[in-house]
């Protein structure tokens, strides 16, 4: 794991927490990149002092069909990024709530999510940031 991710997940989290909390489920539910997405807007921006995590260009990597992996590539803000710039994550998913996580949470409710989902959108974001890793060893 990158210590200054973990560092920031740490000082951050509350405030996807309080996304989560009052968001209605149907804005973050639709993919794993939104997620991901509102983890880099909310906890992990900064890579140094001068480059912040681009939430707004995540790549997603997708070959699967009903079930696979997805691989995403976050890069930052920097004007022609160094390999060392990017972040790289993935999750596996599948086609209904008994084999992917986020249709699993979510279930069949909609609108606010009560405090159990919370706390498994909150785990399963945690696994997200947990898996990223640079592309280099250029840490």
């Amino acid at each position: 794991m990158i210590q200054e991710v973990i560092k920031q997940w740490d000082e951050n989290k509350y405030k996807l927490e309080h996304y989560f909390c009052t968001t209605k489920q149907e804005e973050y539910t639709d993919s794993y990149k939104t997620i991901l997405q509102k983890i880099i807007e909310l906890v992990i921006t900064n890579k140094c002092n001068h480059y912040q995590y681009d939430a707004t260009k995540i790549t997603v990597v997708d070959d699967g069909d009903y079930q696979g992996t997805q691989i995403f590539l976050i890069p930052t803000n920097r004007y022609k990024p160094n390999i060392e710039d990017y972040l790289i994550t993935h999750t596996y998913y599948g086609s209904c709530s008994g084999c992917d996580t986020l249709m699993s949470i979510k279930g069949f409710s909609s609108g606010y999510p009560n405090g159990e989902q919370v706390k498994k959108y909150m785990i399963l974001a945690l696994h997200l940031v947990q898996k990223m890793q640079r592309i280099s060893d250029n840490d």
